[in-house]
């Protein structure tokens, strides 16, 4: 399936289908109705985050969704607050023609599962007597049955279980006792929407009768009618601007002349009894999820108040649920002390809902944040057009707002980074120092409240100055996005399954595998840069992505501009860039992955795990570095913070769903006593030489300059201090002693190269080498010495191996997984070994040389790209 092939299908089955609807029936005998819509009754939420706060699910006004109702064409009116009619009631007080309803929370106790029931028509004896029985939807129904009360399956593929998915039982259990059901939801995407019309669209009275018999159950106790299934819409606005945009269009025959003695409440009611009714609406992704979650977001800030710590405790509920909670309570109290920050949250919740700010509060916002306040005001324009299509300008806006804060943020952190005295690597501040003094403390105002500089030699206040309210705005903006997303597709898992029994809508499998770094000169650089080759050629079902203003897309690789670009004082070669989260958050879903994999440890590695949240995707992580060599190494980390790196690597790697390691000595380091990770979450691959590292005829005067007759020791690679670099001078200078006549060549560059040609000036300098120039080198020299005892598998002595050059490195991690000792190259466990073995490769006769480069190539070759890849794609779950 090519992509976006499956959002195509969906909306033109969508259009299809919702046109045939209005062919049924003449169009002057339609009623439209919102049969799923709430205002501030709705005042405890679903969610149980929402039930720790103490928020209710929407604080809009009766009359102002009356209004919206209007607005949108809904010519009968209704409002389905959760488990009460109090609205309903109070419109009818006042006079209004109002049809009462309510959504039922209601228990199926087989399963343990919650749904939402709308039900239709009822008395407060009714209310009274339906909100006892909820806890049992087959009593529940059966009582609605005898009533005469008219109900709908609300969102029947988006339920309440907790931590498992309902098996297709349910989904039948649930055919026998409903007749009706909410196919198109204003608040779900449209590939929910249509599994759930093929699925009622495949029901037959023969399939009734089938499962009647499977369970025993008599689906006349529970449906006037339980061979006629009907599809109704609703909006389940909680915002009240969507309100009757997605509706449900219900048939009175004769309509004009049966509304001079009937009120509309009651004409609708005997439409529903009947199951006279047709959905209308149109496509949709999450956008208007997301601008309904980000409203209420908005009304939170505005309305909040503290729930108190006590309540946030001792509340039912995981820890992990508390903690999010508290987070929340702590973030909208800090944003409420930001007047900026609630201005805008004001001004925004507003023009959602048509009201245009004054002309005053126009010409007091700085210059900063113009545009910032003119997308806003035209969301408010927008609405008051009434064109019907505001999901989709909203959105715009909302894009654009986004893109501006991101700007905004960025560029003025990046010019505070280059303020500060360690934005030189050589005013760093000591990071063993600063990872040491890591304390959360339990009060996160404490953050804020920082004065004065600390051991990091920053003013904080200073610092943030600035920041806060394009931070918070972002921040708003992004979880608005998180949560409509985790929402939506919390039940991905049950849907693809849903998807794959009916035979329709199957969502692709394309993975997206996010990268901080592809172009940089380094080892992960080079390893992707031929994954990606060998995605192109086979064209795999996977895309990378990288951060970069200088690489340009390509076939399988998607490039974002970065909204910030900079560098970190102890990685000064790598640079950090951060791309706009929305963005790459939007092409997820547009794209259709349904998993993501990544290759580091920074922004991309954070987005993989927000991916993996929001989506509900597997995520996996392929670890190319060893960063407790890293800190021991190159930052001189003591014991104890080692430690605490270790700690803060098994809780990052843990909440992917499996990790890939490049050699045996990490895959039992990630499954012994240390880290504890379960066998089956931790896959071995590894690398490959490309085609061209083989032999080839190479001569010594035009890879290093020197006489042909000279022997060459080799070193390939990034020449920094955790690649062993150091230890060079020692090992040359020992060889030496064996074999005076020795040359040393270095191919690289990195941060110890200075440092290096200081200690070691007789060698021999290439610096970074294009790709293709290396055969010639691997080819022309007698050794390769690898130091390093930090690489997790190295392609620089793979490489070598396949040239026919034989490798002296020490006995672990990669190295030893790849090299034959005593075959195809020596390995060594102290520097002494080192110098005697590399000694022993170049005095060796020349039968013995060409044995060992023989044997060289020929290890090389075990290690073929078409089995690796082929495992790799099957162990993500790509090989079907």
């Amino acid at each position: 399936m090519n992509n976006q092939s499956l959002q195509s299908e969906l909306k033109s089955d969508l259009d299809c289908f919702l046109a045939q609807q209005l062919e049924k029936y003449p169009r002057k005998d339609l009623l439209k109705i919102d049969l799923h819509c709430h205002d501030c009754n709705s005042d405890e939420p679903d969610e149980l985050i929402g039930r720790i706060l103490n928020v209710p699910e929407t604080w809009i006004p009766t009359q102002r969704v009356v209004e919206e109702l209007e607005l949108n064409g809904c010519e009968a009116i209704t409002i389905t607050n959760h488990n009460n009619a109090r609205s309903c009631y109070a419109l009818r007080d006042k006079g209004a023609d109002v049809l009462t309803a309510a959504e039922f929370s209601c228990m199926v106790p087989d399963f343990n599962i919650g749904i939402h029931v709308l039900a239709y028509g009822f008395t407060p004896e009714h209310e009274k007597r339906l909100d006892k029985l909820r806890r049992n939807v087959y009593a529940f129904q059966e009582y609605t049955c005898a009533n005469d009360i008219p109900t709908i399956w609300a969102h029947p593929l988006y339920h309440y279980a907790a931590d498992r998915m309902p098996p297709m039982e349910f989904f039948e259990r649930m055919l026998l006792i409903f007749e009706r059901f909410e196919m198109l939801n204003g608040q779900r995407d449209t590939w929910q929407n249509m599994l759930v019309k093929e699925w009622i669209g495949g029901v037959t009275p023969e399939m009734i009768q089938q499962l009647a018999a499977k369970y025993s159950i008599d689906p006349a106790m529970y449906c006037r009618n339980p061979y006629r299934k009907a599809l109704s819409g609703g909006s389940d606005s909680h915002a009240g601007f969507f309100a009757g945009l997605t509706a449900t269009y219900l048939y009175i025959p004769n309509l004009a002349e049966r509304l001079k003695i009937t009120s509309r409440s009651q004409l609708a009611l005997e439409a529903i009894r009947k199951s006279d009714m047709i959905p209308c609406g149109s496509h949709q992704n999450s956008e208007k999820l997301t601008i309904a979650f980000l409203d209420y977001v908005c009304q939170i800030a505005l309305n909040y108040r503290d729930p108190g710590l006590l309540r946030i405790l001792l509340h039912k509920g995981k820890n992990g649920d508390k903690a999010i909670a508290l987070f929340a309570s702590n973030a909208f109290a800090e944003m409420q002390r930001h007047k900026v920050t609630m201005s805008f949250v004001e001004i925004f919740h507003n023009c959602l809902l048509g009201k245009s700010p004054s002309m005053l509060k126009k010409f007091v916002v700085s210059s900063s944040y113009k545009p910032v306040f003119e997308d806003v005001v035209k969301m408010a324009k927008e609405h008051q057009s009434g064109t019907g299509i505001i999901a989709e300008e909203y959105y715009r806006s909302i894009y654009s707002i986004n893109s501006h804060l991101n700007e905004l943020l960025f560029s003025r952190l990046a010019k505070k980074i280059a303020k500060t005295k360690w934005a030189k690597q050589a005013d760093a501040p000591n990071i063993e120092r600063l990872i040491a003094q890591v304390e959360l403390p339990s009060c996160i105002r404490a953050y804020t409240e920082m004065r004065g500089k600390g051991n990091s030699g920053i003013n904080l206040e200073e610092f943030l100055d600035g920041l806060s309210f394009p931070f918070l705005a972002s921040s708003l903006l992004l979880s608005a996005h998180f949560t409509s997303a985790r929402v939506l597709f919390n039940t991905r898992p049950f849907l693809k399954e849903f998807s794959v029994r009916l035979g329709k809508y199957r969502h692709s499998e394309r993975a997206l595998w996010l990268t901080d770094t592809f172009e940089d000169r380094n080892g992960v650089s080079t390893a992707l840069q031929a994954m990606l080759r060998e995605i192109k050629r086979r064209n795999l079902p996977v895309d990378l992505l990288v951060c970069s203003n200088t690489l340009e897309a390509d076939d399988h690789l998607i490039v974002l501009k970065p909204v910030c670009e900079f560098q970190i004082p102890f990685y000064a070669d790598q640079p950090v860039r951060v791309p706009n989260f929305v963005e790459l958050h939007n092409l997820f879903h547009e794209r259709e992955y349904d998993r993501v994999i990544c290759s580091t440890e920074g922004i991309m590695g954070a987005m993989g795990l927000y991916l993996k949240h929001a989506y509900s995707v597997a995520a996996s992580f392929f670890i190319h570095t060893d960063w407790v060599m890293f800190c021991r190494k190159t930052l001189n980390f003591d014991a104890h913070n080692l430690n605490r790196i270790r700690r803060i690597l098994r809780s990052y790697y843990g909440a992917f769903d499996r990790v890939f390691v490049l050699n045996s000595d990490q895959r039992k380091w990630l499954t012994g006593r240390e880290m504890n990770f379960d066998e089956s979450r931790v896959c071995l691959t590894a690398h490959w030489a490309d085609a061209i590292f083989s032999p080839v005829s190479a001569s010594k005067k035009e890879a290093f300059g020197i006489n042909n007759s000279q022997p060459v020791m080799l070193y390939v690679g990034r020449v920094s201090k955790e690649k062993g670099v150091m230890e060079l001078p020692r090992i040359f200078k020992g060889v030496k002693k064996l074999h005076p006549n020795i040359a040393l060549a270095v191919v690289g560059h990195g941060p110890a190269l200075d440092e290096l040609k200081t200690e070691l000036p007789d060698a021999i300098y290439l610096n970074w080498v294009q790709h293709e120039q290396l055969p010639a080198i691997y080819s022309a020299a007698n050794v390769l010495v690898f130091p390093s005892k930090f690489d997790t598998f190295s392609c620089t002595v793979l490489e070598s191996l396949s040239c026919g050059l034989p490798v002296v490195a020490y006995n672990t991690k990669g190295p030893k997984d790849i090299i034959d000792d005593g075959v195809c190259g020596y390995l060594a466990n102290t520097v002494e070994q080192m110098i005697e073995r590399v000694a022993a490769a170049i005095l060796a006769n020349s039968s013995v040389q060409i044995q060992m480069r023989k044997a060289a190539v020929a290890r090389a070759a075990n290690y073929d790209v078409d089995k690796i890849v082929e495992q790799f794609m099957g162990d993500v779950g790509l090989n079907g």
